[in-house]
């Protein structure tokens, strides 16, 4: 079988040029150092519909290992880096290891072949590679690492329900208590600086037996939406603590740059309006903030010391008027 010239490395020529790649292409990468077996094989798969990258050897392939890569063809004997060292990098990054990993080499021993499964290998094909048999693999490798990427998405979507509250969208009182402890531990063993927001809606109750539990549902996905707005994205965790109070974990500030937050949030609640048919509802909340201190962090038990600092702020601000902070 002719090459048909010779391919570009990296990404192999085609019909197309890169730009015109089709999205729903399986990209396959092939990692071999002799290049007309490279040549060869980047030519079936691509003739076959697949998108192919090609790498010279493991530390080239390495480099071009993303997500994106299904199937990896990968030559056992390489310089430097081989295709049993590539396998392992490969299984155990995580963006990675749903790649079905196909381990071709001369070695025929059985047990060559149980160091290439031990690796992380799949599969396994003798050279020299017969091409009938190569297609045959890397479309059931399709099949079973689309059905492998499926079953770990599901699975991350789960578990990111667990952590979620159901009605706000919010992270759930379980996920608080998790990153709130970890959040201590680090501010501990770093001296780093960390700050609790607590927050409760105000006169919550009356919503609730005015405009009934379907508005106060909306008061409450609403009010979360404004907090969590203004918080730094992934730097700072916003949890539903419990009924109707919110709480918000700052990593990294202190007591001043909590009150500037709970300041801005407090600016931005009031602005929430919900709508019912004969009315339109504003809101406020109260919130008390709390920075971890030599003192907490000397109690017993320092998240709770903490929990119970910006409890005590929060109830200072409710007695003082609420739509307010305490800090």
């Amino acid at each position: 079988m002719g090459t048909g010239g010779p391919l570009k490395d990296r990404e192999c020529a085609g019909d197309h040029d890169k730009g015109s790649v089709m999205a729903d292409q399986t990209t396959v990468l092939v990692a071999e150092d002799d290049t007309a077996s490279r040549e060869i094989m980047g030519r079936l798969l691509q003739r076959s519909g697949y998108r192919v990258l090609a790498a010279r050897d493991g530390a080239e392939a390495a480099e071009l290992m993303t997500g994106e890569v299904r199937v990896a063809v990968l030559d056992w004997m390489m310089p430097g880096m081989d295709g049993l060292a590539l396998c392992r990098r490969i299984k155990s990054t995580p963006e990675t290891a749903c790649t079905y990993a196909i381990m071709v080499t001369a070695k025929a021993e059985k047990a060559d072949l149980v160091a290439a499964l031990a690796a992380g290998a799949d599969d396994y094909m003798s050279k020299p590679v017969d091409h009938d048999e190569l297609l045959a693999r890397v479309r059931a490798a399709e099949r079973i690492a689309e059905r492998e990427v499926s079953l770990t998405s599901a699975y991350r979507e789960i578990s990111g329900r667990a952590c979620r509250d159901s009605l706000t969208g919010l992270h759930n009182r379980r996920h608080f208590d998790d990153a709130l402890s970890e959040a201590v531990e680090g501010a501990r063993v770093t001296e780093g600086a960390l700050s609790l927001l607590m927050l409760d809606v105000d006169h919550f109750k009356q919503v609730n037996d005015v405009y009934g539990h379907h508005v106060g549902d909306e008061v409450l996905r609403k009010i979360a939406d404004a907090v969590a707005g203004q918080v730094r994205g992934r730097l700072d965790t916003v949890a539903r603590y419990g009924g109707d109070e919110l709480a918000v974990i700052a990593p990294g500030t202190l007591v001043v740059g909590a009150s500037i937050l709970a300041e801005r949030i407090l600016r931005h609640v009031a602005q929430v309006r919900v709508k019912t048919a004969d009315h339109l509802i504003s809101v406020t909340v109260s919130i008390g903030t709390a920075a971890l201190t030599a003192q907490i962090l000397g109690a017993d038990d320092p998240v709770t010391a903490l929990i119970e600092e910006a409890d005590m702020r929060l109830y200072q601000a409710k007695h003082a008027g609420r739509n307010r902070v305490a800090a």
